[in-house]
C-alpha cells in the first residue's frame, strides 16, 4: 500500500511538472505575439487590483531610439550579446563583494512577469528558467519592448512612456538622450527616485552613459 501511494505521488508530481513546463512554454510563446494584459508584479503591487494601476501599451516603434539605447546602456549594456545571464557582470559584482546589480533586462522582465517578491534560491532558479525561456522563444527586440512597457516607473504606474509624460510632459519618442538616461537611472528604485532630482552619484553617471549610448549606436 505504501509502495502504491509513493508511486501515485511520484506520478502526480511528474504530471504537474510536465503541465508546468507546457503551460510556461505556451504563455511565453503567446507573449511573442500578444501584449500582456498585466504582470505578476502589477498584481502584487495593486494588492490583486484593489488599487488601480496605470498601464497602457506603447509599441517600440513609437518609443524612439533614445529610449531603447538609453535603457540598454544603463541597465544591461551586453543585452544583445548574452542569453539572458551576463556572466561578465556577475563576475564583476562578485569581485566587488556585492550581492546584487548583475541582473539583465531579461531577468528583470522574467521576475516582473511571472514571479513573487523576495529573495531565495528557489525563486532565483524559477527566474533563471523563465529567463532562458524568454531568450529562446522571443526575439531581443520584443523582449525590450515588453520590458519598457511593463517596468514600474512610479507608484502603480508602468511603462517608460508613463514616466516621460509624468516628468517631461511629452511622449517618450520626443525625449532627449539625457532625459531618457535620467528616467532609465530611476528604474531600479522608481518609487524613491525622480529623473529631475537624481542624487549626485547618479548624475555623475550620465556622461559615462552617454558614451556607452554612442558606442551601442555604432554597433
Amino acid at each position: 500500500m505504501i509502495k502504491n501511494l509513493a508511486h501515485r505521488t511520484t506520478r502526480i508530481i511528474t504530471l504537474l511538472f510536465v503541465f508546468f513546463i507546457f503551460l510556461s512554454v505556451l504563455i511565453v510563446f503567446l507573449l511573442r505575439f500578444f501584449n500582456p494584459p498585466f504582470t505578476s508584479f502589477m498584481v502584487s503591487e495593486s494588492n490583486f487590483f484593489q488599487r488601480k494601476i496605470d498601464y497602457n501599451w506603447t509599441p517600440i516603434s513609437d518609443m524612439g531610439e533614445n529610449v531603447v539605447l538609453s535603457v540598454v546602456a544603463t541597465e544591461d549594456s551586453n543585452f544583445c550579446n548574452h542569453l539572458g545571464v551576463d556572466i561578465k557582470e556577475i563576475y564583476k559584482v562578485l569581485k566587488r563583494g556585492e550581492s546584487r546589480g548583475a541582473s539583465t533586462i531579461t531577468q528583470q522582465l522574467a521576475k516582473n512577469l511571472f514571479l513573487w517578491s523576495g529573495r531565495s534560491w528557489s525563486r532565483k532558479m524559477v527566474e533563471l528558467y523563465f529567463t532562458f525561456l524568454l531568450e529562446i522563444i522571443i526575439p531581443k527586440r520584443r523582449i525590450i519592448e515588453i520590458y519598457l512597457n511593463t517596468v514600474e516607473t512610479s507608484l502603480l504606474a508602468f511603462g517608460f512612456n508613463k514616466a516621460s509624460e509624468k516628468y517631461y510632459k511629452k511622449q517618450s519618442n520626443k525625449l532627449t538622450k539625457e532625459q531618457a538616461i535620467r528616467i532609465a537611472l530611476t528604474l531600479p528604485s522608481p518609487k524613491t527616485r525622480s529623473p529631475k532630482k537624481l542624487k549626485s552619484y547618479l548624475v555623475d553617471r550620465i556622461s559615462r552613459l552617454k558614451k556607452r549610448y554612442r558606442y551601442l549606436k555604432k554597433r
